[in-house]
């Protein structure tokens, strides 16, 4: 008995002392249990995989695992490690194969493996099948795991309906952590329910108060409603709890920046392109704030550096037209044309292209670009932008142009150049 104590009993010891953090103690004790087995015993291969990796070290991790599984094939559990393993390292499809493998040995279905399969096959583009995976492991009791990640993948399928039916089941089922709160708050924002967003929100930050993306969240409504010093007080209690969000600092300078701290905006949009250089709302953010404070030439840097990275966004590329015109680059008109392009039922676009037509002499193209932008302010009225196309028809007017008249029949005459050029000045977007 005291020989079987020694060498296959003493699992519970292993155990506790890696639950509890002594890797150290934890480690000789595997090593003394394998030197005593002749390196048969697997609960400690196990345990100094799962130390490995915990310290990142998940080859070395994946070798113990291996060593696991060797001596006791028909367990799922090694398998999984190495599976989570490869999942970490980026190689999905390895990973895939892997759990798939493990799903092939589990005697009962495994709401875990169902997920992590639905993860994998996300990863990998398919993300149908990731959900017919999902599904399986909410049927399976996967919990709060299981309805979030459906609701993420049904909401990635732009089926928005079943996400909202989905985070509503995980909600009334099971008493959810601050991370899934926050999720289905986003998801709600998203779809257009803000009451409901902004009581999941509250209970997220309530439950943890450094949940960084409910802060941003909550941010982003106080921002829509103009209440700026609320946004700035969620932002920076986000940002005390990650430095390191860019997220947080482009926020954090675009409600500066409202407030006409433009230094200070500046300087947190700068850190927040820095540390994410391939990040194209950062740049844009960065560009416009650099527009705002009418220094062009670096604005236009800015701006192509987030085309570069999305060039399917049209108000990007808006702005890199506006940048060259007030450089006096004749590129311009070619990036305003692609905006619209890229936009033709956006009216600020198309307000804008006008404009531009206008203050080169293109009064047929600017009266056809004011036409079509007013066509698109009856279907969504936006007030604002109805007081910048007045202004423009009354400096059409003035400049010779016959409103009534069809685009196509207005005589194009230079007397544009007795407007002011205020009046006809290029959006701040």
């Amino acid at each position: 008995m005291a020989t079987d104590f020694r060498q296959g009993n003493r699992n519970w010891l292993l155990h506790a002392r890696y639950v509890r953090g002594e890797h150290a103690l934890c480690l000789d004790l595997a090593d003394e249990l394998l030197s005593q087995t002749n390196n048969t015993h697997r609960f400690s291969h196990f345990v100094k995989g799962s130390i490995l990796a915990d310290a990142g070290r998940l080859q070395e991790a994946v070798e113990k695992f291996h060593s696991c599984i060797r001596l006791h094939p028909h367990d799922p559990e090694p398998l999984k490690q190495v599976a989570k393993c490869l999942f970490r390292q980026g190689r999905f499809q390895l990973s895939l194969e892997a759990y798939l493998e493990a799903n092939k040995i589990t005697k009962y279905p495994d709401p875990e493996i169902f997920c992590a399969l639905a993860e994998c096959y996300s990863k990998l583009g398919d993300v149908q099948q990731g959900v017919a995976w999902a599904r399986a492991g909410v049927q399976a009791g996967g919990g709060e795991r299981a309805g979030a990640l459906l609701a993420s993948l049904l909401h990635a399928t732009r089926d928005t309906s079943a996400a909202l039916a989905a985070i509503d089941h995980v909600l009334s089922q099971v008493a959810c952590g601050a991370d899934t709160l926050a999720s289905a708050g986003v998801l709600f924002l998203r779809a257009g329910e803000p009451r409901r967003a902004f009581q999941l929100l509250g209970e997220a930050l309530a439950q943890q108060p450094a949940q960084h993306a409910a802060a941003l969240a909550l941010a982003a409504m106080m921002l829509q409603h103009r209440d700026v010093d609320a946004a700035l007080a969620r932002l920076k209690a986000a940002l005390s709890a990650h430095p390191t969000c860019v997220a947080a600092h482009v926020n954090l300078g675009l409600a500066l920046m409202n407030k006409k701290k433009y230094v200070a905006a500046l300087t947190c949009l700068q850190r927040a392109a820095v540390s994410a250089p391939l990040s194209a709302r950062a740049s844009h953010a960065l560009g416009l704030a650099l527009l705002v404070c009418r220094r062009p030439a670096s604005a236009f840097c800015r701006l192509a550096a987030a085309a570069a990275i999305r060039p399917d966004r049209p108000l990007t590329v808006l702005l890199i037209g506006i940048a060259l015109e007030r450089l006096g680059d004749s590129r311009a008109d070619a990036a305003y044309i692609r905006a619209a392009a890229l936009a033709p039922d956006d009216p600020l676009i198309r307000l804008n292209l006008a404009g531009r037509y206008a203050r080169v002499g293109k009064l047929r193209e600017a009266l056809e670009e004011a036409r079509a932008t007013a066509l698109l302010l009856q279907r969504e009225p936006d007030s604002q932008l109805a007081s910048s196309l007045a202004t423009l028809m009354s400096s059409l007017q003035q400049a010779g142009v016959n409103l009534e008249q069809p685009a196509a029949e207005v005589q194009v005459k230079d007397a544009l150049s007795s407007v002011p050029d205020d009046e006809l000045a290029p959006d701040e977007v």
